[in-house]
């Protein structure tokens, strides 16, 4: 379990200045950024571009608390344009793609994206692609955003792709049940045209002030994990500000570039052990973890092509639906 003190807040604090300083004019995308972690990074974002002139698309469900959030987000920053996305459902991965197109159909570029949403369930639900929801959320609609809107990242001089979930806990993948579990959190680029774009996979540790609940879990369950876990993570997490400011840390960072396509950085070492490789499982405390057995392992089944090829089965099922 890792302690607050480990966070690296000067490196962090001094990365937030030099956004306040450097960027203008930038596009970024936020994937469920309407509570939790997703919504203090979109507006320590907005907080740190103030003035120089960004334009945000949220992506939610609700139509009315999108519109609330741009009208309060205005508020931390005057000269952004906000631009509200809504996506009924992000679990599905059709109602991903019609809100990427929103986004493709207006945007230019885009330098960050990040990408958010998901929960826990005890329970497994069904959706009518046919996907284990809390398994679908964590994947399929993420990988739909990121393959809808490379092109747009690839405009960008210094594109950035940040996924909160669990970087560092991937486990063992069973090919013959590729639909329900998927659990390769860094996709392998493509293409020459992708070198540049940096990819973030970010754990962020224990965070308290999110709302944790877990769909499935009795009453007197989630009471007792409120009364346990809270003090825990109050003791021992960070803070959802901090979650945050880490977040956009990790979009902003030369330390997370990729050195392909062109950019002249000082990037740092990858999770695969290259320096500016593009490719970074980064823990709570904002270091990059070295990639791991599980991974490896992974590389060397070729599993990365298994899995992009099911992944690309399960989009022309459901386009075709």
């Amino acid at each position: 379990m890792e302690k607050r003190k480990h966070i690296r807040r000067k490196d962090v604090f001094k990365k937030l200045r030099a956004v306040d300083k450097v960027t203008s004019n930038l596009t970024a995308v936020f994937v469920g950024a309407t509570n939790g972690i997703g919504l203090r990074a979109v507006r320590t974002f907005a907080k740190h571009t103030s003035g120089a002139s960004p334009t945000i698309y949220i992506v939610g469900r609700s139509r009315k608390s999108l519109e609330f959030l741009a009208s309060s987000l205005t508020e931390i920053n005057p000269s952004a344009s906000f631009i509200p996305i809504q996506a009924n459902d992000l679990t599905l991965i059709k109602d991903a793609q019609t809100a990427a197109n929103q986004i493709a159909g207006s945007a230019k570029q885009i330098d960050p994206l990040v990408i958010s949403p998901g929960y826990i369930s005890l329970n497994f639900d069904e959706s009518p692609e046919g996907l284990d929801r809390v398994q679908a959320i964590r994947y399929y609609p993420r990988m739909r955003f990121l393959v809808a809107l490379a092109p747009l990242l690839r405009v960008s001089l210094s594109p950035r792709i940040v996924t909160i979930l669990g970087a560092g806990k991937e486990g063992q993948l069973w090919p013959e049940y590729l639909a329900f579990e998927t659990t390769l959190k860094s996709p392998k680029r493509r293409s020459l045209e992708n070198q540049k774009i940096g990819l973030v996979h970010l754990l962020p540790g224990l965070v308290w002030g999110t709302g944790l609940s877990i769909k499935g879990l009795p009453r007197w369950g989630q009471f007792l994990l409120d009364w346990i876990a809270g003090p825990l993570m109050r003791s021992f997490g960070y803070t959802i500000d901090e979650a945050g400011e880490k977040v956009l840390y990790a979009a902003t960072s030369e330390k997370f570039l990729s050195v392909g396509g062109g950019n002249q950085v000082k990037a740092g070492k990858g999770s695969d052990g290259m320096v500016g490789s593009g490719v970074y499982l980064v823990q709570g405390n904002s270091s990059v973890m070295p990639g791991n057995k599980v991974l490896n392992g992974f590389h060397e089944q070729a599993m990365d092509e298994k899995v992009w090829k099911h992944t690309f089965e399960e989009f022309e099922k459901v386009d075709s639906s």
